[in-house]
C-alpha cells in the first residue's frame, strides 16, 4: 500500500469515526445537489422549447420544476457548507486528539531531541488543520465526479461528439497536477525556513523571552530574521507558482478552444433543424457547468493532494511510536518492593545522533531502602543517569535490574507508576492548584487531604495559604482570576507532585530545590530522608541531584562522576578522608559561602 493512499485512508476514516451521521448526511446532500443542477438544466431546456413551440403546460411545469430545483438547491448548498465546517471542526478536535496521544504516548524522549521529528512536528502543528478536511474535501471531488459525469451523459443526448469535450480538460488537470507536485517539493525545500520563522514569531510574542527580548532590544533583530526568512521562502517558493500560472493558462486555452467548439457545434446542427432552440440553450448551461467543475475539481484535487501529502509526516509519527514502543518480548511483574535495589551493569550510554558517549561502563549499586546523592561537575552525566531510571531513553550498553530483573522486561507504564521524580525543569501545569499537585498521583487528584500531605512533605504548605482560594485557586496569569507563582513557588508545588505517590520504589529527585535557598533545601531534604527511612516496608530507592555539598552529605551513599564515569563513592566521611574530587568540589564550595 502506498503512502499516499495509506495517509488518504487514515484520515478519511479520522473523519468517519469523529462525525459519521454527518458524513453520511453530507454525502446524501452532495448527491441531491448533483441532481438538482442538472435537473434545473433539464428544465430550463424543456422551458425554452415550451416557449419557442408555445407550449403553455410545459411552459407552466418547466418554470415550477426549475424554480423548485433551485430553492432546492439553495438550501441544500447552504446546509452542505454548515455541515461541512462541522465534519472538519469534530475531525479536526479528533486528531488533534490523536496527535496528542501519539506524541505524549510514546514511552522514550528520544524523539524530542531528533531534528527531523522536531521538523515534522512542527508542520504537523502548523497545518494539521487541514487533516480535518479530508472527509468534505473528498465527498466534494465524488460529488464533482459524479457532476461532471452527469453532465456529460445529457450532452451525449444532443451529440456524441459532446464527449470529447471533457477530454479539453485534461490539459487543466495535468497542468494543475504538475504545478502542484512543483510546488511540493518547494514547500519541502523551504520547510527548514517556515520552522525558523514560526521559531521567531514564537519568540517575538512569547512572555517567557520578553524580559530578555526588551532588555537587549531584540525586538527589531526578530522582526528583521522573519523578514529575511520569509523573502528567502518567497523566493523559493514563487519560481514554480510562476510556471504553474504559465501551465494553466495554456490548459484554459486549450479548454476554451474546446468549449467553443462544443457550442458551434450545437449551434450549426440547430441552424440545420436538427435540434431544437432548448438543446442550444442545455448545451452552452451544461458546457459552461463543465468548465466549473474542471475548475472546481482541479482545486478539489490540489487540497487533497496537499492533505494526502501532509498526511505522510502524520503517517511518520505514528509509525514511529509504533516501533518504539513495541514492548518487551518477555514481560516480568515489577516488583512490590525492593529487597536489594537497582543496579547498573557496564552501563553505557550515547544521545541518538551523537557520537560521543555521555555515561561509560558504569557499574554501581543502589542498595534498597537507601538515600544516594549523585554529584559531579556540569556535564558529568548525573541528570542523563536519572533519565535511564525512569526509562526517558534506554543503554546503549549494558543494564539496569531491580532486584536482579532487567528493567526493559517491565512494562514501561507498570515500570514508571513505581516510581514518582521531581526535575528541576518541571512543567508549570496552569490548573487550578489542587490538580497542579494532584496530576502527581491523578487517580487522587480530587483528594485535597492527600495533596495537602503532598505538600507538607515539600514543605510547601505555604504556597496555597498565600492564595485567595487555597488549593481551589487557578493558576496562570493567562487566565480569568489566575494567580502568578514565582520561581520558588512553582517549583514548591512541583516538588510536592514528587510526593504524591505512596510508597514508591524508586524517587528520583533532580536538582528539585534549584530556586529554593539553602535553609528551605536543608530543611525538605530532612524531610525527603525521613521519608525514605518511612519508606523501609517497600525498599524505596531515593536519588538525589544536587549542586549544594551541606545537602549531599545527609545522604547515605554519595556517587561521584566525571566525564560519564564513576570515580568515587561512599559516605560524606569517606570521600572526605579519601580527598580526592568530592572533597576538592565540598571544599571549593564550602570556602564560598565563607
Amino acid at each position: 500500500m502506498s503512502q499516499g493512499f495509506r495517509g488518504f485512508r487514515v484520515l478519511l476514516a479520522f473523519g468517519f469515526r469523529a462525525a459519521p451521521r454527518q458524513v453520511v448526511l453530507l454525502f446524501c446532500l452532495g448527491l441531491l445537489s448533483v441532481l438538482a443542477s442538472l435537473g434545473t438544466a433539464w428544465g430550463l431546456k424543456l422551458l425554452a422549447d415550451g416557449v419557442i413551440g408555445q407550449q403553455l403546460g410545459l411552459v407552466v411545469l418547466a418554470a415550477l420544476a426549475v424554480a423548485g430545483l433551485q430553492v432546492v438547491g439553495a438550501l441544500v448548498g447552504q446546509h452542505r457548507l454548515n455541515l461541512a465546517q462541522m465534519v472538519t471542526e469534530r475531525t479536526s478536535a479528533f486528531i488533534d486528539r490523536q496527535l496528542m496521544r501519539l506524541s505524549a504516548g510514546v514511552s522514550t524522549l528520544a524523539h524530542h531531541e531528533r531534528p527531523d521529528f522536531l521538523r515534522e512536528m512542527d508542520l504537523l502543528r502548523e497545518d494539521r488543520s487541514r487533516f480535518g478536511e479530508m472527509a468534505s474535501t473528498t465527498l466534494y471531488a465524488v460529488q464533482e465526479f459524479l457532476h461532471l459525469a452527469g453532465t456529460a451523459a445529457l450532452l451525449a443526448t444532443l451529440d456524441p461528439r459532446l464527449l470529447l469535450l471533457p477530454f479539453f480538460a485534461i490539459g487543466s488537470l495535468l497542468a494543475d497536477r504538475r504545478a502542484w507536485q512543483r510546488y511540493l517539493v518547494a514547500l519541502n525545500a523551504s520547510a527548514e525556513l517556515r520552522r525558523r520563522k514560526m521559531h521567531f514569531f514564537g519568540l517575538a510574542t512569547s512572555p517567557a523571552a520578553g524580559k530578555e527580548l526588551r532588555v537587549f532590544d531584540l525586538g527589531r533583530e526578530m522582526v528583521a530574521r522573519h523578514g529575511a526568512d520569509g523573502a528567502e521562502q518567497l523566493r523559493i517558493q514563487a519560481r514554480p507558482l510562476w510556471n504553474g500560472l504559465i501551465l494553466q493558462a495554456l490548459a484554459a486555452v486549450l479548454l476554451a478552444a474546446g468549449y467553443g467548439g462544443a457550442i458551434a457545434l450545437v449551434l450549426v446542427r440547430a441552424l440545420a433543424g436538427q435540434v431544437t432552440a432548448g438543446d442550444v440553450l442545455l448545451a452552452i448551461t451544461l458546457a459552461a457547468q463543465m468548465q466549473d467543475l474542471v475548475g472546481e475539481l482541479v482545486s478539489s484535487g490540489n487540497s487533497w493532494l496537499r492533505i494526502v501529502k501532509e498526511a505522510s509526516r502524520y503517517l511518520w509519527l505514528a509509525d514511529y511510536a509504533k516501533q518504539v514502543d513495541r514492548g518487551p518480548a518477555t514481560r516480568a511483574p515489577v516488583p512490590d518492593a525492593l529487597s536489594h535495589g537497582i543496579t547498573f551493569e557496564h552501563l553505557s550510554f550515547t544521545y541518538p545522533g551523537t557520537e560521543r558517549a555521555v555515561l561509560q561502563d558504569i557499574d554501581l549499586q543502589l542498595q534498597a531502602g537507601r538515600v544516594v546523592a549523585l554529584v559531579g561537575e556540569n556535564g558529568a552525566g548525573k541528570t542523563t543517569l536519572a533519565k535511564l531510571l525512569a526509562r526517558f531513553y534506554e543503554p546503549t550498553a549494558g543494564r539496569i535490574s531491580a532486584d536482579g530483573v532487567d528493567v526493559r522486561k517491565f512494562e514501561v507504564e507498570a515500570w514508571r507508576s513505581s516510581l514518582s521524580a521531581g526535575f528541576q525543569d518541571y512543567c508549570q501545569f496552569e490548573f487550578l492548584v489542587r490538580e497542579t499537585v494532584g496530576v502527581g498521583d491523578v487517580a487522587r487528584i480530587e483528594d485535597s487531604q492527600a495533596v495537602a500531605g503532598a505538600l507538607a512533605e515539600a514543605d510547601a504548605e505555604d504556597v496555597p495559604d498565600a492564595l485567595p482560594r487555597g488549593l481551589e485557586t487557578q493558576l496562570g496569569r493567562v487566565w480569568q482570576d489566575g494567580a502568578e507563582l514565582s520561581g520558588g513557588q512553582w517549583q514548591k508545588l512541583a516538588l510536592g507532585r514528587a510526593f504524591m505517590r505512596t510508597e514508591p520504589l524508586l524517587v528520583i529527585l533532580d536538582e528539585p530545590t534549584a530556586a529554593l535557598d539553602a535553609q528551605t533545601e536543608h530543611g525538605v531534604f530532612e524531610r525527603i530522608a525521613a521519608a525514605s527511612r518511612r519508606g523501609q516496608l517497600t525498599g524505596t530507592v531515593t536519588l538525589l541531584i544536587s549542586h549544594r555539598f551541606s545537602t549531599v552529605r545527609m545522604a547515605d551513599h554519595i556517587i561521584v562522576l566525571h566525564q560519564g564515569r564513576v570515580v568515587e563513592q561512599g559516605s560524606h566521611d569517606d570521600l572526605m578522608q579519601k580527598d580526592g574530587l568530592y572533597a576538592e568540589l565540598y571544599e571549593l564550595q564550602a570556602r564560598h559561602y565563607q
